[in-house]
């Protein structure tokens, strides 16, 4: 075999032993070469060379079944780290997280509202430098709107009022290291598919209701951003055609009946003084108070519904801001998608809340510097 053939096996193998930790771990030598179809001399210097980089740790032993008890392996969370950043129309939260999606440290930051994109990025690299540490793998910022991961523009974000805006290329000025930009459903949906609600899933659908709502698209162990990363606009499909004016300009948006704006109108409307109280009265036993809730998990379920008879997953996630009010519309949300799917005996869906909750939109930033160090064929750090 010639050298640099020998080379890419050798850095596809660590790829695979890390990946198959990252998965399944801990697990024993013995275990990582069954699973891995590697022999035990190959994979024993495959080992001996990652803890040797500090990449691996042993974690104790195997329990006895009768014979000799194995040395179990894990990845070393220790070893590197990335910061997520979410931004928000009047807050920022940022977090050092490891690669096991643990959070180490984190801040939120509050801002001032109609801030430029100039003060945000100001705000990010401030915030950034209050959480970095340790080996740094990147920087991951998820941020509301039509975003392109590639290019690093926010081409469009009602909540923020951006218009193509270059947010990488700004940070790069600001930050010395490498930056990925991604929507922020789609950065939770990436964190449930790694460590949450999603993780035993190969399509599934994870959507957010709050301020706006969203979702996050993962078919195939893949997120799916569309052609420039407009996928899962789901707060700005029509539900109701000629209804009212929707933020983004048109008319009969979904937000329009089930996200935070439906709800404060409402709260006004009853003088119930916000969401919160409008939630409190409608836990008392106020029907007035619980109708609102009402009418916006049928809306909700109504544009879920579309989605699932579009895509069929097999697992559907509810997150975002808005569940601390769960306990008055979860319920009915789940029976309207699952009386209303089509056809429902064929379609197996689970719908399940966030298990990562908040937090969720900060690990799925990290995750993202997190996941391309996992892709690269040398673990993508130097020995």
């Amino acid at each position: 075999m010639q050298k640099g053939n020998q080379q890419l096996v050798r850095e596809q193998n660590t790829q695979l032993v890390l990946n198959l930790l990252r998965d399944a771990g801990p697990l024993s030598r013995a275990e990582l070469s069954r699973e891995s179809g590697l022999a035990p001399s190959a994979l024993t210097r495959q080992v001996r060379d990652l803890i040797d980089r500090g990449l691996l740790v042993e974690t104790g032993k195997q329990s006895s079944h009768g014979g000799r008890r194995g040395v179990l392996l894990a990845l070393n969370d220790e070893r590197a780290f990335a910061v997520g950043v979410k931004v928000e129309r009047t807050r920022l939260l940022t977090a050092l997280v490891d690669l096991g999606g643990g959070i180490r440290d984190s801040r939120e930051t509050p801002l001032d509202e109609n801030l430029s994109p100039e003060q945000f990025v100001r705000a990010i690299g401030r915030s950034v430098a209050t959480v970095c540490h340790g080996d740094l793998l990147g920087v991951g910022v998820a941020i509301s709107g039509f975003v392109d991961p590639h290019s690093g523009h926010d081409y469009y974000s009602p909540i923020l009022g951006w218009h193509d805006v270059p947010l990488r290329t700004m940070l790069q000025s600001t930050l010395d290291c490498p930056i990925w930009i991604e929507n922020d459903v789609n950065a939770l949906a990436l964190a449930e598919s790694w460590f949450g609600a999603g993780r035993q899933s190969r399509d599934f659908v994870c959507v957010t209701v709050g301020e706006g709502i969203g979702a996050g698209l993962v078919i195939d162990n893949k997120l799916y951003r569309g052609a420039r990363g407009g996928a899962g606009e789901l707060g700005h499909t029509c539900v109701q055609p000629g209804g009212m004016l929707c933020r983004c300009g048109q008319r009969g948006c979904l937000e329009t009946l089930a996200s935070d704006a439906f709800l404060e109108r409402e709260a006004t409307r009853l003088a119930a003084g916000g969401i919160d109280e409008l939630a409190l009265r409608a836990r008392t036993g106020d029907e007035k108070a619980l109708e609102p809730f009402t009418i916006m998990a049928e809306s909700l379920g109504a544009g879920v519904v579309n989605l699932v008879n579009l895509l069929n997953p097999e697992r559907l996630v509810l997150g975002g801001e808005r569940m601390d009010t769960a306990d008055l519309f979860f319920e009915p949300f789940r029976r309207y998608v699952e009386d209303h799917t089509f056809p429902h005996e064929a379609t197996g869906l689970e719908i399940v809340p966030w298990e990562l909750d908040a937090p969720g939109f900060v690990i799925g930033a990290a995750t993202l510097p997190i996941a391309d160090f996992f892709r690269l064929p040398t673990g993508g750090l130097n020995p």
